[in-house]
């Protein structure tokens, strides 16, 4: 069992969750806190999610019996497609069912293609001097 994360938002986040997503929306949390260190989590959404330079990165809600995952870039999402079958890809995030029915490496390699391409895009451009 994973702990909670010390965020008291987080924490009733998860525990008024639907008791058969709980585990796997704590363990999406985490990996997002994995990936993203030096983001902070924010809960102004009304959900978790994580905020790079004033900025959204990604965030995850609890529904009845899934997780919907939001990301910054729905570009990288759809590369993810072919080897993330058992997700489904909505129009604006990645619906996940059972953690336990998806590879967590390459979910993992999603979260930081997200955080890759998020820097990206949002780096400031260089003088030439």
């Amino acid at each position: 069992m994973l702990t909670l994360v010390s965020n008291d938002f987080v924490n009733r986040y998860v525990q008024q969750a639907p008791l058969a997503i709980r585990e796997d929306l704590l363990e999406v949390i985490q990996m997002m806190t994995l990936i993203a260190p030096d983001a902070k989590l924010v809960s102004d959404l009304g959900i978790p999610y994580f905020q790079q330079n004033a900025s959204w990165l990604y965030g995850v809600a609890a529904r009845e019996d899934h997780l919907c995952i939001y990301f910054s870039d729905l570009h990288v999402l759809h590369s993810f497609e072919n080897r993330l079958p058992h997700a489904q890809f909505g129009d604006d995030c990645l619906i996940l069912y059972r953690l336990d029915e998806i590879n967590r490496n390459v979910f993992m390699e999603l979260l930081g293609q997200i955080k890759v391409h998020f820097f990206m895009n949002h780096r400031e451009p260089f003088e030439l001097i």
